[in-house]
């Protein structure tokens, strides 16, 4: 089986063979990280396999595609590292969701075999149409990473694949063979010797990732006529499609909180310090009750109509801005107002909960001073938000750099 790329781990690695599956598991949990077109993957759970599993599980009606994956699965191994067990895999499932669906009703997915043995895994691509009832292995794309000690102080990650010839790429599920070995074969390598435990948690890891890539991309589709329009100084791409990111997590959030917990009303939200204001508008245009309040009037304001409230109004943490009647408050980069929110929430009833994005560091006197020079800044900052919402009644969740808040 063709070897592509031998990358070599730096002189002293520590954290090997262990480092290894850590980075496997952020390849194949995050796949998003190092692929920019897909907006994460999901797995089925794990389970243990052997070869007549896999037959199952694989097209058993092709016969010879199944002998060369066995050949591809075995090659490279001594007498004297055969295998113990009965079931030698771990097999899960991999359904890749991209940002943009370009596939219609079918899936792309991967068996996704870890032989923990010979430090080997195998993703063996496959397409799936479940409206024709029709599952095809692309033995053409089918690849594995080893993880190779060719001497005693000496580690390397080795590419192989099934065979180099007729690789398919659409650019998006699947790749350009080349990229295998430019982009993620070093990315595997840094995460194995670096083997560190991210600070945050993986973006989305507290939504269903499917439902927020749809909608995303049907409000993205829906919304991008704003960037032509845009009257104010600021980028806007960057703007628009940042706000419907956004607005796109607090929908799926709430659409989810509805169903937990029975609800049948859209929640109501208020945006402080809502700046453009696209994010209110969007919000509102999909059925929420809601308004935004800002300290300056913004000149596409005038853009939304009636429909959208927005108020120009200074902010004073006092009696006198409690929402009461309010399901959520919102914190989009709300600088000196972040730790603030989850007091007024607080305050204002006790089935009100809160949403923040920080951008700038701000304590309630002023600039945040850092205490804890092990922690990255934004992640001691989170912490001390998410510290002063439990401190108000809170529990607090991080989601990349999102803290969405429930009422204990």
């Amino acid at each position: 089986m063709p070897k592509l790329l031998d990358a070599p781990f730096p002189p002293g690695c520590k954290r090997l063979p262990e480092g290894f599956w850590s980075a496997v598991e952020v390849w194949l949990k995050k796949p998003h990280v190092v692929n920019k077109r897909l907006c994460g993957a999901t797995e089925t759970e794990s389970r243990d396999v052997d070869i007549e599993d896999l037959r199952i599980l694989l097209d058993k009606n092709d016969e010879e595609s199944l002998q060369d994956v066995f050949v591809l699965l075995c090659s490279g191994v001594s007498p004297s590292n055969t295998h113990q067990k009965d079931k030698p895999w771990s097999s899960t499932v991999r359904t890749f969701i991209p940002k943009v669906n370009c596939y219609g009703a079918k899936q792309q997915k991967e068996v996704v075999l870890k032989d923990s043995d010979r430090q080997h895994v195998t993703f063996l691509p496959f397409e799936e149409d479940a409206a024709a009832g029709r599952v095809s292995l692309k033995k053409c794309n089918i690849y594995q990473i080893r993880l190779c000690s060719p001497g005693s102080e000496r580690w390397a990650l080795e590419l192989h694949v099934l065979t180099s010839d007729g690789w398919f790429s659409d650019g998006v599920a699947y790749p350009k063979l080349p990229w295998l070995s430019s982009d993620l074969l070093p990315k595997l390598v840094r995460w194995a010797a670096e083997s560190k435990s991210s600070e945050f948690k993986s973006t989305l890891s507290l939504l269903p990732v499917e439902k927020y890539s749809l909608m995303y991309q049907q409000l993205k589709e829906k919304y991008k006529s704003m960037v032509k329009v845009w009257p104010e100084v600021t980028d806007p791409e960057k703007f628009v499609f940042e706000d419907v990111a956004i607005a796109t997590y607090l929908l799926v959030l709430w659409a989810e909180e509805r169903t937990v917990e029975s609800l049948s009303a859209p929640q109501s939200f208020v945006d402080l310090g809502c700046g453009n204001g696209l994010l209110v508008h969007i919000l509102t245009n999909e059925g929420h009750p809601g308004k935004g309040i800002d300290v300056r009037r913004r000149r596409i304001w005038d853009m939304y109509g009636p429909q959208t409230v927005l108020e120009e109004k200074a902010i004073t943490p006092s009696e006198s801005f409690l929402f009461p009647g309010t399901d959520w408050l919102i914190g989009n980069h709300s600088d000196e107002l972040t730790p603030w929110i989850p007091v007024i929430a607080a305050r204002s009833s006790y089935s009100c909960r809160f949403f923040v994005l920080p951008c700038c560091f701000f304590d309630f006197y002023g600039k945040y001073q850092r205490r804890q020079c092990k922690k990255s800044q934004y992640k001691e900052y989170i912490d001390f938000i998410a510290e002063v919402g439990q401190v108000c009644g809170f529990d607090t969740e991080e989601d990349c750099l999102r803290i969405p808040s429930t009422k204990r």
